[in-house]
């Protein structure tokens, strides 16, 4: 077990990240009607424009996106880590320097427990197999980092959280040291021959190391949940079967794996086809889900897990989603998903029945200019703002 333990200092990409004041106040164009009580923020990180190309590797983000309320909505973006008295601190789309050279420090995408209301999230760094657990409780304050060893420098994205458990996907793709030398491409690759698994880390258990599952090879981009159930772990997961091996990727699916905490065995089976983002209501964090909503080309669908069918929404060809949010209101459930289309370059955000997207978009938001469909989306309620 590794003794420990820096801090990340100053811990700004987690916990100072914040809504910065608006660029602009202009209302944006809506079409339709949006729900009196969804009231709050749509928010996406991204790669800062100004970067270029070179954004994607090693880049400074940005957090931009949407406020609502009244009937209305109005453009926001972040400039600087700080404070909104519209949104508060917003670690769920955390800015992340993303897979870059060695000694960049990566964060994976934070989970909130709805239960405690704090956020966990798994920080590494790029060319080291030693991982650090992170926890940010509702003040805002960030415990001490638990430190944990990976099997290689492992590119580690996502994470889920059970009732007892951190959830840590050590998988294929590993940072490249010679990819990053010569510098024409990003500086992982897919490693088949290193020993894919899932470990279970405890939550609560001091500087305890987790418990590994082996798996087949490959990579999970996206954690949708996981759960206890029966004396075992179940997680569902975006999952790929190549990644940073420098041919055609294959599509993602949405799998499950099924962990055996009494005999150490590993089930998987795949749940949905061609996924491209997906996820689940937030309060279900931790819990046994029935739905997944997400996005696959230029469709958003919502998937019930206990009947294996789909409802389905076409966006219109050569239109892509975004990871689709959703929020619980007084009203009725609600979906909203960034709809981009790059070769017009404009964005809309559409705003959904989450029980009924065969109905289409109740509204539609006019974003500013080529508004990019990304995976790291959340919602910040007003009734949210302090404490958490």
């Amino acid at each position: 077990m590794l003794t420990r333990t820096r801090e990340l200092t100053p811990l700004t990409s987690l916990a100072s990240t914040a809504i910065g004041r608006p660029a602009s106040a202009d209302a944006l164009p809506v079409e339709g009607h949006l729900p009196g009580d969804l009231r709050g923020c749509f928010l996406q990180s991204r790669p800062h424009p100004s970067r270029g190309a070179g954004a994607a590797f090693g880049g400074a983000e940005v957090i931009t996106g949407v406020r609502i309320g009244d009937g209305a909505a109005r453009w926001y973006r972040a400039q600087a880590p700080g404070t909104c008295p519209s949104a508060g601190a917003v670690p769920a789309p955390a800015p992340w320097a993303r897979p870059g050279a060695s000694g960049t420090r990566l964060l994976a995408q934070p989970v909130q427990d709805p239960a405690t209301c704090q956020w966990h999230t798994i920080a590494t760094t790029a060319g080291s197999a030693v991982a650090e657990h992170l926890v940010m409780g509702r003040s805002g304050a960030v415990s001490p980092a638990r430190s944990f060893s990976l099997g290689a420098p492992t590119l580690v994205t996502t994470l889920a959280l059970t009732r007892d458990h951190l959830v840590v996907f050590d998988l294929s793709v590993v940072h490249d040291r010679a990819a990053e030398l010569v510098g024409l491409r990003p500086p992982y690759s897919w490693r088949a021959d290193k020993p894919a698994r899932i470990g279970l880390l405890p939550r609560n258990a001091g500087h305890a190391e987790p418990r590994w599952f082996p798996v087949a090879p490959g990579f999970t981009s996206q954690a949708v949940n996981a759960f206890e159930e029966d004396g075992k772990v179940v997680v569902d997961a975006v999952r790929h079967d190549g990644a940073f091996d420098g041919g055609p990727a294959p599509r993602p699916h949405l799998g499950r794996w099924t962990l055996d905490l009494a005999t150490g065995a590993v089930t998987e089976r795949r749940l949905v086809e061609a996924v491209d983002t997906a996820g689940i209501d937030p309060a279900a964090c931790g819990r046994a889900h029935r739905y997944v909503h997400g996005t696959s080309g230029h469709t958003v669908f919502r998937h019930d897990l206990r009947t294996s069918t789909s409802q389905v929404h076409d966006l219109g060809a050569g239109r892509r989603g975004g990871r689709p949010v959703f929020v619980a209101g007084r009203t009725g459930d609600r979906l909203l998903v960034v709809a981009e289309d790059p070769g017009r370059r404009s964005s809309a955000l559409l705003v959904f029945d989450a029980h009924d997207l065969a109905a289409g978009p109740c509204a539609s938001i006019r974003l500013p200019g080529a508004f990019p469909a990304v995976d790291r989306t959340t919602w910040r309620s007003d009734e949210a703002r302090s404490p958490w």
